[in-house]
């Protein structure tokens, strides 16, 4: 087994790098080679490498079994542990992760490799027999539902919810297992069209609702979301259609882009500033931003459902900050500016960065990202500096060209008075064109 890629999780350098020599003596590609448990899940998620071979031990502001908790569960990848032959406690906890494969030190450079073959054959069989299970059991309804990028339930006849995708999870702020089987009239708010029907005298049996119509859905905070339900049926066999289809579109009237404890006014703030903006916790959660940070994610790759986890926990977040340094602004609380370049030298896109702590009693409990588009601004001055570099250069060019003409009237002249030396030459056809140059310069 050769050209796996391995990510070293090790903050004794001098270990790492005798690790990532034997490992390439051994044909196998070096993933990365990381120091903090932090970097470890970012760029477990960013390059998705073949094993993640992790030292007990290292720095971070995670512990390490959690760390491999979170690099298993969220992206699939098996995880290898270098430990101490004497902690026998650790090595009971580290086994109730996923039965990992565990190496102790001191090892021999053949039982490293031995033991990364059989952590990567392992992790491939037990993968290869997980699909076959789900396979077996697929739900294509659920499948073609999660592709669904609105919140998007389906409901059977008597109304129990069945199914549910993420969207409609994020937009509820439910889990599935409170929500499926749960009569789906239950959500709707029908306090306004309660009083309505009492205050027209309306028999609430003749009452008849018709869809897509605007209500609103009840959120698990308490608070209610305005939308406006879109219906279909599942076809699932024959010409029976046993369940219903429902997509919610939110009808704000604004954006609203939020993940925990967005009120409506600082909403509307966020949203009326031209810069993006989003709002860290010190978990690493992304608690607020606005609409336009938000376009901005989707170019880079980054889901709504994505913006619901931590930033360690999405692989293209690096391209907008890295972990460790939004680690390091909690831990100094420092105001701090940047500027960067996306894209390539023909075509780039200039980001301008303003990180700014909000400390409460000494302690930095969230960071505001204020992020500018200077494309335009940097262009021009791009162009400014071309058109300067230009005239320089011109201005180079006709000294350089004075400077001849100058050298060249100098020798003209010594030749005029050669000539006046030695009259006899003025005869010469030579001698008189450069007589009448010389006039004419």
């Amino acid at each position: 087994m050769t050209g796996e890629k391995i990510l070293i999780v090790n903050d004794v350098v001098s270990e790492a790098i005798a690790i990532r020599q034997i490992l390439r003596k051994n044909k196998f590609n070096i993933a990365g080679l990381v120091i903090d448990i932090v970097d470890a899940i970012q760029e477990a998620g960013a390059d998705k490498p073949d094993l993640v071979l992790m030292k007990i031990g290292i720095s971070g502001s995670m512990g390490v079994i959690d760390a491999a908790s979170k690099i298993i569960s969220t992206y699939n990848l098996p995880v290898m542990f270098i430990v101490g032959d004497n902690d026998v406690e650790l090595v009971n906890l580290i086994k109730k992760i996923n039965n990992p494969v565990i190496l102790f030190q001191p090892f021999k450079e053949s039982d490293l490799i031995k033991s990364i073959n059989s952590a990567i054959t392992r992790h491939i069989a037990e993968t290869k027999l997980l699909e076959e299970k789900a396979m077996a059991n697929i739900d294509p309804i659920q499948t073609k539902l999660a592709s669904i990028l609105a919140p998007a339930i389906t409901i059977i006849k008597r109304g129990a919810i069945t199914r549910m995708n993420k969207e409609m999870e994020f937009l509820t702020k439910y889990t599935k297992t409170e929500l499926i089987g749960r009569k789906f009239l239950s959500l709707i708010d029908t306090t306004d069209r309660i009083e309505y029907i009492k205050g027209h005298e309306i028999d609430e049996e003749d009452n008849v609702e018709i869809w897509p119509d605007k209500v609103g859905l009840k959120i698990a905070d308490g608070s209610t979301a305005n939308v406006l339900i879109i219906s279909g049926f599942i076809k699932t066999y024959g010409d029976n259609l046993d369940e219903q289809l429902l997509i919610f579109m939110k009808m704000t009237g604004e954006v609203e882009f939020a993940t925990r404890g967005m009120d409506i006014i600082f909403s509307k703030v966020l949203n009326s500033l031209d810069d993006m903006i989003f709002v860290l916790n010190r978990d690493l959660e992304i608690t607020h931003y606005n609409s336009k940070f938000f376009v901005f994610a989707k170019r880079l790759g980054i889901t709504e459902y994505q913006l619901t986890h931590p930033i360690y926990e999405i692989s293209k977040f690096s391209k907008i900050g890295a972990v460790n340094m939004y680690e390091e602004l909690f831990r100094t609380n420092a105001e701090t500016t940047q500027m960067r370049r996306y894209g390539s030298d023909k075509e780039s896109l200039y980001m301008y960065f303003h990180f700014i702590p909000l400390v409460t009693n000494g302690i930095t409990t969230q960071i505001v990202t204020i992020m500018r588009d200077l494309t335009e601004t940097e262009d021009l001055r791009q162009k400014s500096r071309d058109i300067s570099e230009e005239f320089m250069q011109n201005r180079a060019l006709l000294k350089k060209i004075q400077t001849n003409i100058s050298d060249l009237r100098s020798s003209m002249y010594e030749v005029v008075k050669f000539v006046e030396k030695c009259p006899a030459t003025a005869r010469n056809p030579t001698v008189l064109q450069i007589a009448k140059l010389t006039k004419k310069v």
